[in-house]
């Protein structure tokens, strides 16, 4: 990678922090088309769960909660997901030709494909937690998490097999 090239992979730690908060975002956009009024002087009191429950239909509530505490998760993830992109650059940069040199080109440790995958799989579970309502089906929203940490952990132990 040339010094004057961008580092996505790096870039990538940023855009999750803002495709973290889509869920809130969603959560807001239901409970006003519910016709829930947010106070902008105390935003986090007037969305608790208390300031909001019978306000609106007991579905929208639901998914509304939903909503956030999906939200709740991204950020809860965002250690873990920035530890497996700094873990796997300074893998690559440190094996290539030393610490603070420019790496070799190439991917040595996946990370292109780890980032890509990292989002399919938070979207999906996005989507699944704010969505589905059902017990049964909610276990696609578990795998989706599952997948998702797993891939992490495999990230970060590939960055430490390379680094020895």
């Amino acid at each position: 990678m040339a010094s004057s090239s961008i580092n996505y992979p790096l870039l990538a730690i940023p855009a999750y922090y803002l495709f973290s908060i889509l869920p809130h975002v969603y959560a807001s956009a239901i409970l006003s088309n519910a016709g829930y009024k947010v106070n902008n002087a105390n935003p986090k009191a007037s969305l608790s769960p208390d300031a909001v429950k019978g306000k609106v239909p007991d579905a929208v509530f639901q998914q509304y909660q939903r909503a956030e505490s999906a939200q709740s998760n991204n950020a809860e993830q965002m250690p873990l997901f920035a530890v497996a992109i700094l873990a796997s650059l300074l893998a690559e940069r440190t094996t290539a030709t030393g610490l603070g040199r420019e790496a070799v080109r190439g991917d040595a440790t996946g990370l292109t494909t780890f980032v890509v995958s990292w989002f399919v799989a938070r979207a999906a579970y996005n989507v699944a937690y704010v969505m589905i309502a059902d017990h049964e089906k909610s276990f696609v929203r578990s795998v989706c998490y599952s997948v998702a940490s797993g891939l992490a952990f495999w990230q970060i132990w590939k960055a430490a097999s390379l680094l020895g």
